[in-house]
Formats: C-alpha cells, sequence, structure tokens
C-alpha cells in the first residue's frame, strides 16, 4: 500500500476512543497527519482551521449526529469540498443514500477494517489531486 504524503491530513470525528486510536495509529504509521474530534461541533470548527484533505465521519453520535455534521461542512464554503467518507454501524440502504445525498464520497461499515479504511482514503485523495490537477 502507498504510504500518505507528508501533507495528507485527515480529520477523523468519533465519539469512541477506541476507533479513534486505532485509527489514529494505523494512519499515522503510513505517513498522515492525523487530527481527531469526538463531536460534530469540534469538527466543524477543526475543518475550517485545519483544512484537512479527507474526513473520516461517524453517524451515530451524541449533540450533533454525522449526518448534520456533513449538511453543514457541504453548505460552507470554506469546507464544502472537502471528501468525507461516513463510518457507521448503520447498513440499511436508505441511511447509506442519505449519506451521499448529503454529500459525502463513501461509506465504511463498522466493525472497521484497518487496511480498508487506508484503501478507499488513498483512492479518494487520488481522486481529488487528479481533480485539482484539472
Amino acid at each position: 500500500m502507498v504510504k500518505g504524503k507528508q501533507k495528507d491530513t485527515l480529520l477523523i470525528v468519533d465519539d469512541a476512543p477506541e476507533n479513534l486510536k486505532l485509527l489514529c495509529d494505523y494512519l499515522r504509521s503510513f505517513g498522515f497527519n492525523v487530527s481527531v474530534a469526538d463531536n460534530g461541533e469540534s469538527a466543524l470548527k477543526q475543518a475550517v482551521e485545519n483544512k484537512p484533505d479527507l474526513i473520516l465521519l461517524d453517524v451515530v453520535m451524541p449533540v450533533m449526529d454525522g449526518f448534520e455534521t456533513c449538511r453543514r461542512l457541504k453548505e460552507d464554503e470554506r469546507t464544502r469540498d472537502i471528501p468525507i467518507i461516513f463510518m457507521t454501524a448503520l447498513v440499511n440502504t436508505a441511511d447509506k443514500v442519505k449519506g451521499f445525498e448529503l454529500g459525502a464520497v463513501d461509506h465504511i461499515a463498522k466493525p472497521l477494517q484497518p487496511e480498508e479504511v487506508l484503501a478507499r482514503i488513498t483512492t479518494h485523495l487520488t481522486i481529488q489531486n487528479l481533480q485539482r490537477s484539472l
């Protein structure tokens, strides 16, 4: 698997500390810069301040769920072009479609498989870089 470029910054948003630690450790080992948020409000603030290259976003969180967080990110011109990948145990088609309608580029089912997460991140960063070069 290709190592992340040092400039690739990821924001991981999940209210489960064990998921954050697992993903952070794994993705940092591939050279990604990783920041974390444990709720939607914090994610909105960090996305504006840090401009990550990609956001991994849990759906089921207290206070503001991932759907609302995604909606707000896509409404804000400062963050609307950041690719968002949902991570969720919700596997019904309606939830997946809702995520795509709100602007997510992908969906990863929990429990997470780190290798799959890395493959999807790499794919979407490649697509983003190709779009920027057009």
